[in-house]
């Protein structure tokens, strides 16, 4: 269903408003016979007992609104996927800096193996946090095996390197790598080829607590926009392969002013090598070229990508890539504001993109909604990436200006057709899809290795939410296999690495990315979905290094609902 709500955002009447909203929830909803989506909220049961701190205070400083992130990765390569939730603190215009209280830092979970976990902050040597906390990250920088800790933060950012012993030590000042702006979400991958991971760092606002000040609409005093403040210079640093990254961001020529909430390396043009897409707020959004000798060309614009499709600049939040309508090209959706439409790009696989948000049935559903973290995931093994959108506004009285619209939003998930649609399904996915909250970041991975992606949602100023895919009890005939790169030549995660399943009926494609969705990091293991196909012929795997390797399997060695292993070689 299409309406024509989206052509008039000039208009500012409550009764316009209205009659979109209304608009917007008159599609049909699916019954539960059409769908075998399900998640149930394990937060409590799961040992977590984090509450996010903002420090939201009468002055509104804008980063209050902005945050945290969360993270799924196993920091202690036992096999059972942990979590890393940030915490950000309270803001003070006398000093310029966040104070954090003792209970109020980052928390390291580690996953026992049977559902639950533990806090183990402090033995890990992970208290010590500096600046206002916003996102996180995690990837094997110096390829010993362990994946390493980056914090994003309003004020200085920090490195911890995973030392393998259940540790963590910051190296942030020798490693060269603590951006002091207002740091969001990074994403880490080898641009120059060299088997070294990279780091690109999307800052937002050049933003001074003591030059602050005050925004009101319609008499409501609210959180500031960025049309109220300049943009910020994001960062690329290379990494050197000794422990050291040097800041190359203006001799790689992506040193054009955003401002950027989100971003990802993603090779969209598969010539091998990875380009960065940066989702900026209010902005045009980046799309910078690898032009393959160091350098890169903002194409945005050409590409199709800079905009939406009625050439306006949206206000940008998180990211999400995979390849919805399984034709060998990963797509991008970016969420957007409320009374924006989020957007759908279609990777047309040859350098340009086209926003397919009404098309595939997304654009409805966004309208009222505010997201901020998303992500693409085959929820049900059918062999189609269903897709999240984390949602809630950043205006905490949004419904004084505007009754129609809340602060705390509801989260959505909407099944893949495998016809290029989507269906939203939230109302019958469990009940966390009724609870609106103050959603932003939003990982996956399968922290209880049943062969089900499950879900992590952070909450500004709240609990976050550990959401269990229970989906695979009713539909234990979808069958699923686990890919876990290990790369030589190529970085030792193989970030960058485009991988391939075949079995007798469907081919299907992925791309090991890190970062993406907002200030939030997911699992880099690959799960496929198979559905009913009982054997895998074969895997192929296109290494960072332009190797190809290909994997055979017989019906009886065929690895269905197994992790596989696959080490790069020559």
């Amino acid at each position: 269903m299409k309406n024509n709500c989206y052509l008039s955002l000039g208009a500012k009447t409550e009764t316009f408003l209205l009659t979109c909203l209304i608009l917007v929830t008159c599609t049909p909803t699916p019954t539960a016979a059409e769908t075998t989506l399900h998640f149930t909220d394990q937060t409590q049961q799961a040992g977590i007992h984090f509450k996010h701190i903002n420090g939201a205070s009468e002055q509104k400083y804008l980063p209050e609104t902005m945050g945290a992130g969360g993270l799924f990765f196993d920091y202690n390569n036992d096999g059972h996927l942990d979590i890393y939730l940030v915490n950000s603190g309270t803001l003070s215009s006398t000093s310029q800096l966040s104070y954090r209280h003792p209970d109020h830092t980052n928390v390291l979970y580690r996953n026992k193996g049977d559902g639950t976990f533990v806090d183990v902050t402090a033995e890990a040597g992970l208290r010590q946090n500096r600046g206002y906390g916003m996102g996180c990250l995690a990837a094997d920088y110096d390829n010993d095996g362990d994946p390493d800790l980056y914090l994003t933060n309003f004020g200085k950012n920090q490195l911890y390197r995973n030392n393998g012993d259940g540790t963590f030590t910051d190296v942030t000042s020798r490693a060269g790598v603590g951006d002091g702006n207002w740091s969001v979400s990074a994403s880490f991958g080898d641009f120059n080829l060299d088997g070294h991971l990279d780091l690109y760092v999307a800052n937002y606002l050049d933003y001074q607590l003591e030059t602050a000040h005050a925004c009101f609409l319609e008499g409501v005093h609210i959180y500031c926009g960025p049309h109220e403040y300049p943009g910020a210079h994001d960062t690329l640093y290379r990494n050197n392969g000794d422990g050291t990254f040097t800041d190359v961001t203006t001799r790689a020529g992506v040193h054009s002013t955003g401002k950027g909430l989100g971003t990802l390396f993603t090779d969209y043009n598969n010539d091998g090598y990875p380009d960065i897409f940066v989702a900026n707020d209010a902005v045009p959004d980046f799309l910078y070229h690898n032009n393959g000798n160091g350098t890169f060309t903002d194409v945005a614009v050409t590409a199709g990508i800079a905009y939406n499709s009625e050439g306006r600049a949206t206000a940008s939040m998180g990211i999400a890539a995979g390849d919805y309508d399984n034709d060998g090209a990963s797509d991008l959706f970016v969420t957007n504001f409320s009374l924006e439409i989020n957007s759908l790009f279609h990777n047309d696989n040859d350098g340009f993109y086209t926003m397919t948000t009404f098309d595939a049935g997304l654009a409805d559903h966004s309208f009222s909604q505010l997201g901020f973290g998303t992500q693409f995931l085959d929820a049900d093994n059918d062999g189609t990436l269903e897709l999240f959108v984390a949602n809630g506004h950043v205006w905490d009285n949004v419904s004084e200006i505007t009754p129609a619209l809340s602060y705390k939003q509801r989260c959505q998930i909407f099944s893949n057709t495998g016809q290029g649609q989507f269906t939203d399904l939230s109302d019958i996915a469990g009940a966390f899809f009724k609870q609106p909250i103050v959603a932003r970041g939003a990982a996956i991975g399968d922290y209880n290795n049943d062969g089900a992606i499950d879900i992590l949602v952070t909450s500004c100023g709240e609990i976050p939410v550990l959401l269990r895919n229970d989906s695979k009890a009713e539909v234990e005939k979808n069958n699923w296999v686990k890919i876990r790169l290990v790369g030589t030549e190529s970085n030792r995660d193989g970030i960058g690495a485009k991988v391939w399943v075949h079995t007798s009926e469907t081919t299907q494609f992925r791309e090991v990315v890190c970062g993406g969705s907002y200030a939030s990091g997911s699992d880099l293991t690959l799960l496929f979905g198979i559905g009913t196909q009982e054997t895998i012929q074969s895997m192929k795997v296109k290494w960072q290094s332009d190797h190809i390797q290909t994997v055979n399997f017989s019906n009886a060695e065929s690895p269905v609902n197994d992790i596989v292993h696959i080490t790069e070689k020559r």
